[in-house]
């Protein structure tokens, strides 16, 4: 299949580049777009060099160059349009700040281009020969490498450089994707490359649409919409009952820590900060004992730092718009008030669930890898909790399956002595997925054992609450 596609191309390209080269010596550019246009002022700039080529490009469509022999001049002035489009983006940036500093070693800009190319030429000569995948950390690398180094060297020392890595390993999911797109394209003849595109359009489309096991039976484009625009572009997969009765929010953690927390700072306010910026010693204090970070293991504090779950608090009502600090003084904002004078509802706590999904960062309450898909993710974790937690299960069977859906995550962690990769993401996804968001948001109940955290033998079922806020449609 990559062969035929390699071939079309070819063909095709050439005898559209011959069509190019015809108006480009004319001077009649008329009917070319922006990109058709800078391809005929580059094979105008390398007219001496590939002139009969250009002129007969539409009879040498199926020629086939020797890399190891012979420039292919068409492959040329394709990367070196390539490379005009990354300097002219700026993407990758170091192919623009490796332009610039070409020009400040006296380059002309055709001859900065052309080191460009060389840099760019090492990593596509053996995608194009192997079918590889382009190495673009490397092509980035090496361009920092190079960015210093003298342009009339850039050549000898490329010829020195060991040939780029190319990342053939695909996961099962990847090759099964490249099989069907090999076998649907077996008996297809394209007259274009516009053809084959659209073809090809049209199957990524269709594989995009197919559940996938891993995800529970979600495609991979009802996984992007999850994962990308939870509110607002999943409403076929889940709506979300925004009606909730008032009495079914008071006994929600989080609810009452706010409730207490934008109360008693309407009585107290304003409030002078420490030196720090933090909330005074006193208030942090009262939070603390009424709410303590760990209830069966109760102890003092000197200041909010000592307390994350209270630093946390006071961060999320600050991003929600309810309290604001100014001149080293916390108070209220009207909206703040509003919320105190009207009693706490369902819009609220709405807003401060889309508040802690999307602005607030998970990460910042522990010292775990980042791992920002255990956040990005949490509407999918929670159909996943849907789908598997309607009798108490351990937390174990959760964890497994979120893995399972997003492996990639354990390349994301570095190994550290005690602890395998897999048991890091494992911790970090308990924290603050089930106890530090569904938890906290009375979506689940834990059954822990006595004097035990972090346990992952300890079972977990989604609560009433749970049930009726989230009205899946799958």
């Amino acid at each position: 299949m990559m062969d035929s596609l390699f071939k079309l191309f070819r063909g095709v390209n050439r005898e559209h580049l011959h069509t190019i080269w015809q108006k480009a010596q004319t001077g009649d550019m008329k009917g070319l777009d922006e990109e058709e246009r800078q391809l005929a002022k580059i094979m105008l700039d390398h007219s001496d060099d590939y002139f009969n080529q250009f002129e007969f490009a539409d009879v040498l469509a199926d020629r086939e160059f020797d890399p190891g022999n012979e420039v292919n001049p068409f492959l040329h002035i394709t990367l070196h349009a390539i490379a005009e489009k990354q300097v002219q983006d700026r993407d990758p940036i170091e192919a623009f700040q490796f332009y610039n500093a070409m020009l400040k070693n006296r380059c002309t800009r055709h001859e900065a281009m052309h080191l460009l190319s060389a840099i760019l030429i090492k990593f596509m000569f053996p995608v194009l020969k192997e079918r590889g995948r382009f190495s673009l950390d490397g092509y980035r690398n090496l361009l920092k490498k190079y960015k210093s180094r003298k342009p009339e060297k850039i050549f000898h020392l490329l010829e020195k450089e060991p040939d780029p890595i190319l990342d053939k390993e695909v996961d099962s999911k990847s090759s099964k994707i490249f099989d069907d797109m090999r076998t649907a394209l077996n008996d297809q003849d394209f007259k274009s490359i516009d053809e084959a595109q659209t073809f090809l359009d049209s199957l990524v489309t269709e594989k995009n649409a197919e559940p996938i096991p891993e995800f529970l039976g979600l495609s991979p484009e009802q996984m992007y919409r999850i994962l990308h625009q939870p509110f607002t572009g999943a409403t076929d997969i889940l709506t979300l009952n925004r009606n909730l009765p008032k009495e079914d929010l008071l006994d929600i953690p989080v609810v009452k820590e706010t409730i207490y927390f934008l109360k008693r700072l309407s009585e107290l306010q304003p409030l002078k900060a420490t030196a720090k910026g933090n909330l005074p010693q006193a208030f942090a204090r009262e939070i603390h004992d009424k709410f303590p970070e760990h209830p069966n293991f109760h102890y003092p504090i000197r200041s909010e730092e000592q307390d994350s779950k209270l630093s946390a608090l006071r961060h999320l009502l600050n991003m929600a718009g309810w309290v604001k600090k100014r001149n080293q003084r916390f108070s209220l904002t009207q909206k703040g008030r509003i919320v105190v004078q009207n009693g706490f509802n369902t819009d609220d706590f709405f807003h401060l669930f889309e508040t802690y999904t999307i602005k607030f960062n998970w990460a910042s309450r522990d010292l775990y890898p980042n791992l920002f898909i255990i956040q990005e993710s949490f509407l999918f974790s929670c159909y996943l909790l849907y789908r598997e937690t309607k009798t108490y299960i351990q937390v174990n069977e959760i964890t497994t399956s979120f893995i399972r859906a997003f492996p990639a995550v354990l390349n994301k962690v570095e190994k550290i002595p005690f602890m395998e990769p897999e048991e890091e993401v494992r911790y970090a996804f308990y924290l603050r997925f089930i106890e530090r968001f569904c938890e906290y948001f009375g979506l689940v109940t834990i059954q822990r054992e006595k004097g035990k955290s972090l346990d992952f033998k300890c079972a977990i079922q989604i609560t009433s609450l749970f049930e009726k806020m989230f009205g899946w449609k799958l």
